[in-house]
């Protein structure tokens, strides 16, 4: 069963920031940063609306999470557009494919920055209060 506690969400998003980092110095393979950057960003939004409302929400959707935190943090819908590109990276980068989807390098960059800006974002509202 997932933790209702925030904090434990908040812990997971940055282990996976920084498996992402790890791995994008090492040069390990770009889909898997972009994997682990979607994760970061879907498990720090999942913490911060538990907070807020003391209810775990099923799902990874990016797009929809962001929304739903917006109703606390008008801010944070300025991640819009850049949670969507990053949510592509969910599902497409952790199966084989027929014609694989290879995540270049600036995908990968747009993906670190973005999952960087989220938590920073979140993480300073949170010490902010």
């Amino acid at each position: 069963m997932d933790s209702r506690r925030y904090l434990d969400w908040y812990d997971k998003a940055q282990k996976d920031m920084r498996g992402a980092e790890i791995l994008f110095k090492c040069e390990g393979d770009n889909s898997l940063v972009a994997f682990h950057c979607q994760q970061a960003i879907e498990k720090a939004l999942k913490g911060y609306i538990l907070k807020h409302t003391e209810q775990l929400l099923d799902g990874h959707s990016l797009i929809f999470l962001i929304r739903r935190a917006s109703r606390f943090d008008e801010e944070i819908r300025k991640y819009n557009k850049d949670c969507a590109f990053v949510n592509q990276f969910y599902i497409e980068t952790r199966y084989p494919a027929d014609i694989p989807d290879e995540v270049d390098e600036s995908e990968v960059r747009e993906c670190l920055e973005t999952a960087l800006s989220v938590l920073n974002h979140i993480f300073v509202k949170e010490q902010d209060k």
